[in-house]
């Protein structure tokens, strides 16, 4: 609780960091859509590399309706993450029928379609020109316009969002996630059906990447399709991988390590995606629980033998 109460006094601290600040809103934004991938691959076992269409609905919707439309960014939003979810469920019902890689080239498909549609829409969308000028949020007197303002927002979402994900997990619904991810023939046999449950995880991972695209359009208050391309999809699954799946910290790590990485890497940019391919892969055969479940087994293992 003191570290979470910290968090609140940050802006103050770096109220001249302009830059650092908008690290710190687009980690709290990656932790979120990290998070609602966690529920899909962590926890029910289904390999999503179409997070970004997903984060790219919510933003798009969010900033359309808000800048088009005039409506308030704070429904706006609502209604961003919530048609992304109805999407997830829409796109689930078929492809969570198949597995593994199948699955995952079924997200693939549906990230790069969703992105064209968007490239594609003409003014409706803004075109391959994105939509500019987003209009910030604002609620009462306050005007959420600037990086400092925006960091409580950000705040604020990912901890009501991290509670409802823990919440979640530790309920019978998170219980019939792990049964499905590791045995979902018993999971049939003992009455779970596996397949309600699994477009239930999708939904709630596009939910958490919806609010995300949500957020990062009144973020930066410009979008355009080039922010949601398969290279976003993977960072997002990197990430998961990296920290750690079936985690409450294992998102949060890989959100705040890959993001700090890429920024380094950003003078090689045509090799980021060689880079991620490289930790994706190091990290399956080297650290196939992440970061936090390689600490959580050294520290276990070291516990066991001062015990012995």
């Amino acid at each position: 609780m003191v570290a979470v109460a910290a968090l609140f006094f940050v802006p103050s601290v770096l109220a001249d960091q302009t830059y650092l600040l908008l690290i710190l809103n687009t980690i709290g934004i990656y932790i979120i859509v990290n998070s609602g991938l966690d529920i899909v691959y962590g926890y029910s076992g289904q390999i999503s590399i179409g997070q970004a269409g997903f984060y790219a609905i919510g933003a798009y919707v969010s900033a359309m309706l808000s800048t088009k439309l005039g409506m308030p960014v704070a429904v706006t939003m609502i209604i961003g993450a919530l048609a992304a979810a109805v999407v997830g469920i829409i796109i689930a019902i078929p492809s969570t029928k198949v597995e593994h890689h199948f699955l995952a080239l079924v997200t693939i498909g549906f990230g790069e379609i969703v992105r064209l549609i968007f490239h594609n829409g003409g003014e409706f969308t803004g075109g391959p020109d994105g939509i500019t000028n987003i209009a910030s949020l604002k609620l009462g007197p306050l005007d959420f316009n600037s990086y400092e303002s925006y960091y409580y927002v950000v705040l604020i979402c990912v901890i009501v969002l991290l509670a409802i994900k823990v919440s979640l997990v530790n309920s019978r619904v998170g219980r019939a996630f792990l049964a499905i991810k590791y045995n979902p023939e018993s999971s049939l046999a003992f009455g779970i059906n596996v397949h309600r449950y699994k477009v239930m995880a999708f939904a709630v991972g596009a939910f958490y990447a919806g609010f995300g695209g949500v957020l990062y359009a009144h973020l930066f208050r410009f979008i355009s399709p080039e922010t949601f391309t398969l290279d976003q999809s993977v960072l997002f699954l990197t990430m998961v991988l990296l920290g750690g799946g079936r985690s409450f910290w294992g998102p949060i790590a890989g959100s705040v390590l890959l993001l700090i990485l890429s920024e380094f890497l950003q003078v090689f940019e045509d090799y980021q995606m060689a880079v991620y391919g490289v930790i994706i892969m190091l990290v399956l055969f080297f650290m196939p629980t992440g970061v936090v479940g390689g600490i959580k087994e050294i520290f276990q293992k070291r516990v066991m033998k001062l015990k012995h």
